[in-house]
């Protein structure tokens, strides 16, 4: 009975030690911003087997969308598409074909070229999702936040629903020619991959290539939301 106390209080000390710790580690300034960095983390990756997404972010007027669209009703391959409302209230009957050809609608906000506070970046992302749904009818769930702050995006996009999205791979598109694309994306593509392609006329004319390239080695090109599952 004795040996039982005993082993008791022993347990209750090393509980109250580590309470204490944990409280130590998680006040300092670093460790809180630590920790809201992993709650509010996007996602960077899938789990799909044998497949990656391509992600094309538009926020702006590319001559070369029309090409992609082609190209991919042609092989038969359905992507994500995060457009900004901006982009969405100035473009929509290409928004239109996007989301009649089946491929996934996701928002950058409405001005993604701006950052700021939890407040305003909130709001910039609602008002996209009110522009785009208005133009194609759909309204997204998905958000890509780009070049803003990951932990206020991640707050903002769980304060409306929707699920944080970045890259695993960026083709960086602006730079290079289309066999410089096509090889950055055949070069061991991780399966569950999110691969983020600017709809340059490079990444246009890489596009056949890539998709064929993937396919050889076994790897559907789908949407976002097919590999986050």
């Amino acid at each position: 009975m004795k040996m039982q106390k005993r082993n008791g209080a022993l347990v209750n000390l090393l509980l109250l030690l580590l309470i204490a710790a944990l409280y130590f580690v998680t006040s300092r300034p670093d460790a809180v911003t630590a920790m809201a960095q992993l709650t509010y983390a996007p996602n960077y990756r899938g789990h799909a087997e044998n497949a990656v997404a391509l992600q094309f972010p538009v926020a702006w007027n590319a001559a070369a969308l029309e090409s992609i669209l082609d190209t991919l009703a042609a092989k038969g391959t359905k992507v994500t598409f995060a457009v900004s409302g901006l982009w969405a209230e100035n473009n929509g009957a290409l928004l239109l074909r996007m989301a009649a050809d089946g491929h996934e609608i996701a928002t950058m906000g409405d001005d993604p070229f701006m950052d700021g506070k939890l407040s305003a970046v909130q709001e910039d992302v609602a008002a996209s999702l009110e522009e785009i749904e208005a133009a194609c009818g759909v309204r997204p769930a998905l958000y890509y936040s780009g070049t803003r702050n990951v932990t206020v995006s991640g707050r903002a996009a769980k304060k409306l629903g929707l699920t944080h999205v970045l890259c695993t791979t960026d083709l960086r598109c602006a730079a290079g020619s289309a066999e410089e694309i096509m090889q950055r994306g055949l070069n061991d593509p991780i399966e569950g991959s999110i691969i983020l392609m600017q709809p340059t006329a490079a990444a246009a004319e890489a596009l056949p290539g890539l998709l064929d390239g993937l396919r050889e080695r076994g790897v559907d090109a789908v949407r976002v939301c097919d590999v986050l599952g």
